[in-house]
């Protein structure tokens, strides 16, 4: 089988030339939207040309599904997932019982809300706000000195900082980019048995009603979720079976593509 994970003219031109070969394209994000300019329209050509010749398509979030499905009948909504290994090898770090940690790994670019993040570290002074990973695009004022940024690491390293933290944080920016995304920590916060205090985008607009899950809609609100947040209790048998359900062994044996 041919599976597509990014639209490319070598992904075109191998579909063109194994016209036979069973196919999938799975769809992880709104791809265009990286880019601008002729770079855009060139992506999403392409992109164009592969949803026409491929078998089937991988949706990852609401957003891409619904976008594929006004193109064609077979689209199949498939989220993301977790690493079911590597999150149980995980051991829950003691955390302290007076200073806080809130905390994201992954990439801060231009979807990343600063504003917001600075603002949670104003409402709470007396925690720290730990951020971890590459920074494409600085915050542009300075940050409360509570707010502490650590370099990018590998995956168990993050997942290992992950389980130190009080809370698990995604502030993302609502633009056409994140509103097609699903964001593969949400899983491994969970997994973690972390509450997670999340910006309104993509596929977390979907989960206010999930429990340990605190949607912020303005900064007003951030006082109240991160108490909130704080209080929710850290149950490891829940967790552990919500690693089980959306791990990628799972998600991959709902699809049964390998029947």
């Amino acid at each position: 089988m041919l599976v597509v994970g990014k639209p490319s003219a070598l992904a075109g031109l191998l579909l063109q030339r194994l016209p036979h070969c069973p196919s999938l394209y799975d769809a992880m994000d709104d791809f265009p939207a990286f880019y601008t300019g002729f770079s855009r329209a060139s992506l999403a050509r392409w992109e164009r040309l592969i949803a026409q010749r491929v078998d089937v398509i991988w949706a990852s979030s609401s957003g891409i599904n619904a976008q594929w499905r006004g193109y064609r009948d077979d689209v199949h909504l498939v989220h993301n997932g977790l690493d079911l290994a590597a999150v149980l090898g995980i051991q829950p770090a003691p955390t302290s019982s007076t200073r806080k940690v809130f905390g994201y790994v992954g990439t801060m670019a231009f979807w990343f809300d600063w504003g917001w993040v600075a603002a949670l570290a104003l409402a709470r002074p007396h925690d720290e706000i730990r951020l971890i990973g590459p920074v494409f695009e600085p915050a542009a004022h300075q940050l409360p000195p509570n707010v502490v940024l650590l370099p990018a690491c590998d995956h168990g390293a993050a997942l290992q900082a992950m389980a130190e933290f009080d809370v698990g944080l995604i502030p993302f920016k609502p633009n056409v980019l994140t509103a097609s995304v699903d964001p593969i920590k949400y899983y491994e916060y969970r997994a973690l048995a972390l509450p997670v205090i999340s910006t309104d985008f993509g596929e977390m607009h979907c989960r206010s009603d999930l429990p340990g899950v605190f949607i912020s809609h303005s900064l007003t609100d951030l006082a109240a979720l991160a108490e909130a947040a704080l209080c929710c209790e850290r149950d490891a048998d829940e967790a552990h079976a919500f690693a089980l359900q959306h791990s990628w062994e799972a998600r991959f044996d709902a699809t049964k593509l390998h029947s």
